[in-house]
């Protein structure tokens, strides 16, 4: 067992974002530097629900935001998590429902990866959209429908403990998630 790092923040940290964020990314760095455990909410959701994301997508947007609601209650009231260090990558919708930003703010920190609509088009234009449902299989309408998006959910998404520029190779965001908790949060 590694020896608790002083910079360990001994509860939940869960990061927000849009799609290509790089959520996904740079949470697992976060967990390596804390020995914790790493939670990607999406996983998460096709282990409890049996099926792909675009599969519970397909049976309507609303559908897969109950399956998502219901991942995170379930996981935020596992006994010891809010006692415990565990980064969470949370699905980049997740925040359109005000009672999940509200768990995820009782329950821990949560810090929003901020990353311009160029950007997370770039980004996203390397993955396959398929596993993208509400980007579409358009290709090059990802910028506008990325900007579309972020531009509805920003002010959710600034509802975070922090906001953390989520540009650049994943290693100097994870260390600007890890000054801005030290910051924040004195626990340096």
């Amino acid at each position: 067992m590694n020896p608790r790092r002083a910079d360990d923040p001994q509860r939940p940290v869960f990061l927000t974002g849009m799609m290509g964020a790089g959520k996904s990314t740079v949470g697992p760095l976060l967990a390596a530097t804390w020995g914790c455990p790493f939670v990607d909410l999406d996983r998460r959701i096709e282990r409890i629900f049996g099926a792909a994301i675009p599969a519970l997508f397909a049976r309507g947007e609303s559908h897969f935001r109950r399956c998502e609601k219901a991942a995170l209650q379930r996981l935020v009231a596992e006994p010891g998590f809010r006692a415990r260090t565990v980064v969470v990558a949370a699905g980049g919708g997740l925040v359109v429902d005000p009672d999940n930003r509200a768990a995820m703010r009782e329950a821990g920190l949560v810090f929003f990866l901020d990353v311009p609509p160029a950007e997370l088009a770039r980004r996203l234009g390397s993955t396959p959209i398929a596993g993208r449902p509400l980007l579409g299989p358009d290709v090059d309408a990802v910028a506008a429908r990325v900007t579309e998006l972020l531009d509805k959910r920003r002010s959710a998404y600034e509802e975070a403990d922090g906001v953390v520029d989520g540009s650049g190779p994943p290693q100097d965001v994870a260390h600007r998630l890890l000054t801005a908790l030290a910051t924040s949060f004195r626990i340096l």
